[in-house]
């Protein structure tokens, strides 16, 4: 695999640092080098939470605006405002389900981007907890050519960093997994 850059973000709460763990574990799992930057705001309370994660590549840990090949978003409006990190014809895995405003689909147009949307959140709570949207995500992204991980060492990963939650996590993998390999 070549340089891939990940832009993972959401809100504070949203499992965004688990997430940026499962993925970069999963890659180091693979083999490969992994670069990981976290930028927490106000986490705690709500704020954004953006994590850049290299896999296979540089030795910078951050990403530059329009380079990024995948931007995982664990909410529609930290989608928007960490857009600009997406490079033309990258691909954005959103937890949402409407995808984008629509007011951004002449940009994402023009730059060739693939917008992927899934409603996470609500399928986490059909589970019984929203903690899992963001481990449903990430097998929504897997089963998508963009995030060349493949699921069988995803689901060893989320078996490792969470053995107590092993079973549920297992389960929102899965779930997501088979929505990406539906569209």
């Amino acid at each position: 695999m070549s340089e891939l850059k990940l832009i993972i973000t959401g809100l504070g709460g949203q499992g965004v640092v688990f997430l940026t763990r499962l993925i970069s574990n999963t890659a180091v799992a693979l083999g490969q080098l992994v670069m990981v930057s976290e930028t927490h705001g106000m986490s705690q309370r709500g704020g954004s939470v953006i994590s850049h994660v290299k896999i296979g590549g540089s030795e910078a840990p951050l990403i530059r605006r329009g380079t990024a090949d995948v931007l995982l978003a664990m909410e529609a409006n930290e989608a928007l405002r960490n857009l600009g990190y997406l490079r033309r014809k990258g691909v954005v895995f959103v937890n949402s389900s409407n995808g984008l405003h629509p007011e951004v689909g002449e940009h994402l147009k023009r730059l060739a981007i693939e917008t992927r949307s899934l409603p996470a959140s609500q399928q986490a709570m059909e589970l019984g907890t929203a903690a899992v949207a963001n481990v449903i995500l990430a097998g929504f992204a897997v089963a998508h050519p963009a995030l060349p991980l493949d699921i069988e060492t995803l689901r060893r990963t989320v078996s490792e960093i969470a053995p107590r939650g092993r079973e549920l996590n297992l389960k929102a993998l899965q779930i997501g997994y088979q929505a990406g390999k539906k569209t």
